[in-house]
């Protein structure tokens, strides 16, 4: 029987789009592309720009090994696998930085400005430029001299010192929120609109042990507001009204000692974990520090290199304030690094190692081990990585797994230079 599937009516036409956009956005794609009569019944996403959140491609990632490689990219949908090639002209004139609810952070090369960009329907969404000056102008005179100190020199705040983002549903538009590491450590946030960036007011969580101020280390959007994971593993939960604060969430300060953040003897990551969860993977380097080994199950330990270390996986209970152990993660791994870590299950993709932690390939070089198995305790050797002649990492086994660029996607700093390429294992 003939059908006039073009002139459904606009209530079935919503409805049909409605049911295919919670599946994922993909689909709501595929469907407004059918004909044109059901795309004047749905929304166009490029001109709602990238932060409506009911269109973000959360599930999708940018996989490429390189920051540098060219426009044309191929991203994957961690949920059920599909992959796509998409062309991204922006990445011509933009650094990609990271990454956040599946929108690429991106920091213009000439101007400095940061924008947003959907992957998927290349909407891009626009940010102040990053300035000293103008982020120095939001901060009290009685603070200024303090938060000067963040910035030594003019050119010490570029797009090489972000590494992390979060999206902050409580304001309308939505906030981005950037972590600022190297010899800045502190956070920023804007709104689209805005004519500047603002500094994150750390107030009286400096201590004297971290050497004058908390050592972020991992970022996470969860719930529509942003976590912060300190090195030592205290979460703060960043507000934004009326004055962006830290307010601490949970306090591991006990293990804040200085030589433990001077020496990065612990480094904890915040993932987001499957239902809602949220997830904090600590690892501890050197028990010595901490207790010696008489101070643990020996079966909580492992040696790599010579160097005793522990690996404990907590799910955060934010209500409570407090930190429940998990010794599983059962079908999952988890992909741990600077810039992202993320929870991918294995039956989705077999090739990934269930229960396990795989680093960042950033750690690998110097923590020396590649994935950690909770049950087994036990660790494997780095990933393999060269040079190229452009001066790129890649892997020595090419083609490249899947693991391999999950690594790099965790991890924004792929390129390497001076005595860094000295940690990279021999190309076989």
């Amino acid at each position: 029987e003939w059908r006039d599937w073009a002139n459904l009516t606009s209530e079935l036409v919503e409805d049909i789009a409605g049911r295919l956009l919670s599946d994922d956005v993909s689909e709501y794609y595929r469907f407004r592309a059918v004909c044109r009569p059901w795309r004047d019944h749905t929304a166009d996403l490029r001109a709602r720009g990238a932060l409506d959140r009911r269109f973000r491609p959360r599930n999708w990632v940018v996989l490429t090994i390189s920051p540098d490689a060219g426009p044309r990219r191929r991203v994957i949908n961690m949920a059920t696998a599909a992959s796509l090639s998409v062309n991204l002209p922006a990445l011509t004139t933009h650094c990609h930085l990271g990454a956040v609810d599946g929108l690429l952070v991106l920091f213009h090369r000439i101007t400095k400005a940061i924008c947003l960009l959907d992957p998927l329907n290349n909407a891009v969404t626009e940010f102040p430029a990053i300035s000293i000056s103008s982020i120095m102008a939001t901060v009290p005179p009685v603070m200024a001299y303090h938060f000067s100190m963040f910035f030594r020199s003019p050119n010490s705040l570029n797009g090489h010192s972000i590494n992390g983002a979060c999206l902050d549903e409580s304001t309308s538009p939505p906030t981005l929120v950037l972590c600022m590491r190297d010899d800045q450590s502190c956070i920023i946030v804007a709104k689209p609109g805005d004519p500047h960036w603002t500094l994150v007011n750390q107030g009286k969580l400096y201590h004297s042990e971290t050497m004058g101020r908390v050592m972020f280390h991992s970022l996470l959007s969860q719930g529509g507001r942003c976590y912060v994971a300190s090195l030592e593993g205290s979460i703060f939960l960043v507000e934004l009204g009326p004055l962006p604060q830290l307010v601490k969430i949970i306090d591991q300060h006990q293990h804040a000692t200085r030589d433990a953040i001077l020496y990065i003897r612990i480094i904890s990551y915040l993932v987001g974990g499957s239902n809602g969860r949220m997830l904090l993977v600590r690892y501890w380097r050197n028990v010595e520090h901490f207790g010696g080994r008489g101070a643990y199950n020996q079966t909580q330990l492992f040696t790599v290199g010579g160097v005793t270390g522990r690996i404990e996986v907590s799910e955060v209970d934010i209500a409570g304030r407090t930190l429940i152990p998990v010794r599983s993660l059962g079908h999952y791994a988890a992909f741990v690094g600077m810039t992202h870590c993320m929870l991918v299950s294995t039956k989705t993709f077999p090739s990934i190692v269930a229960d396990a932690i795989y680093l960042g390939y950033s750690y690998q070089l110097s923590r020396k081990f590649s994935i950690y198995y909770l049950k087994t305790r036990r660790a494997e050797p780095p990933h393999e990585f060269v040079l190229d002649e452009n001066q790129r990492v890649v892997p020595c086994a090419r083609p490249c797994n899947l693991d391999q660029y999950l690594v790099c996607y965790v991890d924004r700093k792929h390129r390497l230079s001076g005595p860094c390429i000295n940690h990279l294992a021999p190309c076989p």
